[in-house]
Parts: C-alpha cells; sequence; structure tokens
C-alpha cells in the first residue's frame, strides 16, 4: 500500500505554517490567521468485510491559500516536502471576494486498516 493519509498530514504540519482540518473558526479572542496557511480534509470509501482485509481509499485535500497572488516558493515546498511520493492534482484559482488565491492538491491514498 503506500503512504498513509496520516503521514501525509504530518509532513504538511512539519511546514510550520497553520493548517486547520475543514475550517478555521476565528473568534475575537483567537482570530483566524492571516495568509498563508493550510487546510485539509478528506473523504473515505471502505471495502473489504472481514477483518484481515478491510481497505479504505481516501481522497484528500491539501489547500494553500495565499494573500494577492500564488505564492511559488510555498507550493514547492508542498510538492517537495509533503507530496513527493504519491501523484496529486494541482488547481490554482483566486479568491476574488478575500483578495486571496487558493492552491489545491487532490491526492488519493489506499490504506489497509
Amino acid at each position: 500500500m503506500g503512504v498513509k493519509y496520516e503521514r501525509i498530514i504530518e509532513r504538511a504540519v512539519a511546514l510550520g505554517l497553520p493548517i486547520a482540518e475543514y475550517e478555521f473558526r476565528g473568534t475575537k479572542k483567537n482570530p483566524a490567521p492571516d495568509p498563508p496557511f493550510l487546510i485539509y480534509f478528506c473523504s473515505e470509501d471502505q471495502t473489504g468485510t472481514d477483518e484481515r482485509n478491510t481497505i479504505r481509499k481516501i481522497s484528500g485535500s491539501i489547500e494553500l491559500y495565499t494573500d494577492r497572488k500564488p505564492d511559488h516558493d510555498l507550493e514547492r515546498r508542498i510538492e517537495r516536502e509533503v507530496l513527493f511520493d504519491i501523484e496529486f492534482h494541482k488547481t490554482t484559482a483566486p479568491i476574488q471576494s478575500e483578495n486571496m488565491y487558493q492552491t489545491a492538491y487532490d491526492f488519493n491514498v489506499v490504506q489497509k486498516i
């Protein structure tokens, strides 16, 4: 099987950027961080009905949010330090209303449970 989803997230955390699952929930005491920051999430499908052959197919996404323009240096770090050993699909899009850019990395992993 290859690298596990949890290991990919550990690598993303090691980049040292603010990171959250699904979203940052800013409050007055703890506001959401300024860009750059990362968001991650996944969906899972499980197959195998016995206790020895349970396989989980995970479709994951790591999203980089940057201020005003894409940050190609951070993108290269993600590709080199987080996703270097798995296939991924990369999409970059502006978020006009927030004056930010989103670079999304979508990937799939299969792991035995």
